[in-house]
């Protein structure tokens, strides 16, 4: 197995990205709307076409990782320079409200957006390659994720509950954002340099592979998907997401529109879901390595599913215990499904270095991160079509049944069925230990 450090130092980098991801989501159009002056149509279109960008250059940043090769290795370097940009982007962002005057705003903005969409870019890719050329070890890249899972829990409570915490803590309005920005932004350079000084022993493996053009962004996506279980991953990730996308934009109309509580109990049930998905990985890993990845996966969407169902059970009122055992099967399902999705990534980059002999993890990084952020921008997408077409008017106080019967299905029904989908795609998926060991045998004949 892999050494702590090692293991913790890998996983804590993820807190950078997960960290400002949370943030982002959560405050970012907010604060343009309020602080910047901005309005919210022209907000949204900014970050709109800054998610187009950030989704179409994860193939080219992981062409140029796998082409770097340096004395920090291949992906390390850009683990440091995007952990730099990540930083000192987040920290422009939300002190743009000092050029809320300027006549060149929304230029400003846009930059500023895109440099936040580099950075995001320039670690991840590399980052999410990193963990196959680690360890070849099935079950270890298993414990080696779990880490990973536990720190974007802590992104997420730290983005949902702390950052509101500290625009609050510094002031709130302008100033508030300010020192917010500025204290999680130093908490994002010690993860990422953790990260990075802690895996500077790791043992990468060290295959030298030739060097290939692999062509335009189409062609490398046309590559990646040549790699069979790498393209039925990606099928899992796509229902599975964007289930969860629908999931997570019904939960606002459900508490405040159906259950008639405040955000207050948004709140409360993002801190017990994120607290049981950070505790449960040590149990995961037991149970994944016990009775294997694919039956992980189906335990894992038992439990989420359970839970996501009940929430078409919710009536005005509804009790802090129910919104906490929600929030504890909906968690440790999510840190299940999470951690068997992120453990099966390298599981199928080392089979595609196995069967073709080349090293392509930061294409195939690329392109996996290219989907992520893609069904997360298609989920809320699908939320509005589905609730305009029965007539949701936010104007209204009351809204009608056909309204309410669509916020039950968006938030318990229609992400089980995507689920339901994903766990198929599970079983065609056919990459396992005993898999991979029979390729690598065959390589080395």
């Amino acid at each position: 197995m892999l050494p702590f450090k090692t293991k913790f130092g890998w996983g804590i980098g993820t807190l950078t990205v997960s960290l400002m991801f949370q943030a982002n989501g959560l405050l970012l159009l907010v604060y343009l709307t309020d602080y910047v002056n901005m309005q919210a149509a022209t907000a949204g279109l900014l970050i709109g076409l800054s998610k187009i960008y950030d989704a179409v250059t994860d193939p080219v940043m992981g062409r140029i990782s796998d082409r770097t090769n340096s004395r920090w290795g291949k992906r390390r370097p850009y683990v440091l320079l995007g952990t730099l940009m990540c930083a000192m982007s987040f920290l422009l962002l939300f002190n743009l409200a000092l050029f809320a005057e300027s006549e060149n705003i929304i230029l400003i903005t846009l930059v500023a957006l895109i440099l936040n969409a580099t950075g995001y870019t320039v670690f991840n890719v590399p980052y999410l390659a990193m963990p196959s050329e680690i360890t070849d070890d099935y079950d270890a890249r298993t414990d080696l994720m779990s880490y990973r899972v536990m720190a974007v829990a802590a992104g997420q409570l730290g983005g949902s509950a702390l950052g509101p915490a500290l625009v609050v803590y510094f002031g709130s309005g302008v100033s508030g954002h300010t020192g917010m920005s500025l204290s999680l932004a130093l908490i994002m350079i010690v993860a990422g340099f953790a990260c990075v000084w802690m895996t500077k022993d790791a043992p990468f493996a060290r295959r030298v592979t030739e060097k290939k053009d692999e062509g335009s962004f189409l062609k490398q996506f046309r590559t990646a998907f040549q790699v069979k279980p790498f393209a039925i991953l990606l099928g899992v990730k796509v229902t599975q997401l964007t289930g969860f996308a629908v999931f997570l934009g019904s939960l606002p109309y459900l508490f405040t529109r159906i259950m008639d509580l405040s955000y207050n109990y948004l709140g409360f049930y993002f801190l017990i879901q994120g607290s049981v998905m950070f505790v449960s990985q040590p149990l995961w890993v037991k149970i994944v390595n016990k009775v294997g990845k694919k039956k992980g996966y189906y335990l894992a969407s038992l439990s989420w599913g359970l839970g996501a169902l009940s929430w078409m059970l919710a009536a005005p009122g509804e009790s802090d215990i129910l919104i906490a055992l929600r929030g504890c099967f909906l968690g440790f399902g999510a840190g299940g499904l999470l951690l068997v999705g992120q453990s099966m990534l390298p599981d199928t980059m080392q089979y595609d270095k196995e069967t073709t002999g080349q090293s392509r993890e930061g294409i195939l990084a690329g392109v996996y991160t290219t989907v992520e952020k893609l069904s997360f921008a298609i989920g809320p997408s699908i939320l509005g079509i589905m609730l305009g077409m029965v007539g949701y008017n936010a104007l209204l106080e009351s809204q009608s049944d056909t309204v309410i019967n669509m916020v039950y299905f968006t938030a318990g029904g229609f992400p089980v069925i995507t689920l339901l989908v994903s766990c198929f795609f599970i079983m065609i998926y056919n990459v396992d230990e005993e898999s991979l060991k029979e390729k690598g045998k065959k390589e080395n004949e």
